[in-house]
């Protein structure tokens, strides 16, 4: 199979995405120090040259061109999840800059979303695979990724928010439940590739209680602008980039932003984004068709629907 993860990038090059900071950083908040450290290993692909894209490279004063949207026929990528709502934070926190669209840059660490973390088999020694957002829940202990990025039930999979260069600022998470849906379980549908997880509380905390969370929504949002903080497997530094995203058929989303490599299947798809205060709406993860894609510039994202608010609600239960 074919995607983003990180078990998939061997033999893969990744390509470096040139980061560059886009201004000081409006109104963010200050990261709460916890100790630990963390490395995330890629979930995500980039082979399959058959979907013909322009070549963008990150910079801040590249021209805001809206990127073309793939057909249903065009070569695959990563389909995504929807959810929509206003970001609901525990406390101000830091956040990306809005880019040029389609175009990708890597985050200062002051500029780095604390909602947003990397995802680990174990130890972050092991290195990050795929990229995680925490979504407002009632224990505060959930966060949402792509199904490709983990396995359902039990898990000794770990989840480092606002990882960066080995360290773990707000500390390691451990998972201890993964639900997935039994279309995704039991053949891989990719308009099932999305996974929820419960995590357990550290030092006495709620995970959404130190690092604020995004609120999910099922709407079914399609075209809209999102910003996508993820975690390529290849580096140790998360990218953001503003994107427009479209319909690619009924039950799948495309958005086109530079250098979106493996290990970053499982990135939130924020709609209504403020760069002030890193509030927005969570509205689908990379992932699904192709399992995100087999290309760094064009994700996918399986539609939120009915399905993936009945998934929330047994990782509710189960939280």
């Amino acid at each position: 199979m074919s995607g983003r993860s990180g078990s998939r990038l061997s033999g893969i090059k990744a390509r470096v995405v040139t980061g560059i900071a886009l201004g000081a950083m409006l109104g963010g908040g200050a990261f709460v120090t916890a100790s630990g450290a963390a490395r995330a290993s890629d979930s995500r692909p980039q082979a399959a040259q058959d979907q013909a894209q322009p070549t963008a490279t990150a910079s801040a004063s590249a021209s805001a061109s809206a990127a073309p949207v793939p057909s249903a026929a065009a070569s695959s990528a990563k389909p995504t999840s929807k959810a929509a709502a206003k970001a609901t934070t525990a406390k101000s926190v830091s956040a990306p800059p809005r880019t040029s669209t389609g175009q990708s840059v890597t985050l200062a660490a002051s500029q780095q979303p604390s909602q947003v973390g990397a995802l680990f088999a174990g130890s972050i020694a092991d290195g990050h695979h795929c990229t995680a957002s925490v979504v407002d829940s009632s224990a505060g202990d959930i966060i949402v990724t792509a199904a490709h990025c983990l396995s359902s039930g039990t898990s000794t999979h770990t989840f480092v928010p606002g990882y960066r260069d080995g360290t773990a600022p707000y500390g390691v998470w451990q998972i201890s439940q993964v639900l997935e849906d039994d279309a995704w379980t039991s053949s891989q549908d990719p308009d099932h590739d999305v996974a929820f997880a419960v995590v357990e509380p550290l030092n006495g905390q709620s995970l959404e209680s130190v690092v604020g969370s995004y609120q999910l929504d099922t709407s079914g949002v399609t075209d809209t602008q999102v910003q996508i903080t993820g975690y390529p497997s290849a580096t140790d530094e998360p990218i953001s980039c503003t994107g427009s995203s479209g319909s690619f058929s009924s039950s799948q989303l495309t958005v086109y932003c530079t250098g979106y490599a493996g290990g970053t299947s499982g990135s939130g798809w924020i709609e209504d984004y403020d760069p002030t205060d890193g509030s927005g709406t969570l509205v689908g993860v990379i992932g699904g068709y192709q399992t995100g894609g087999n290309t760094e510039d064009v994700s996918y994202a399986a539609r939120f629907g009915d399905g993936v608010q009945a998934l929330f609600n047994q990782a509710e239960a189960a939280g």
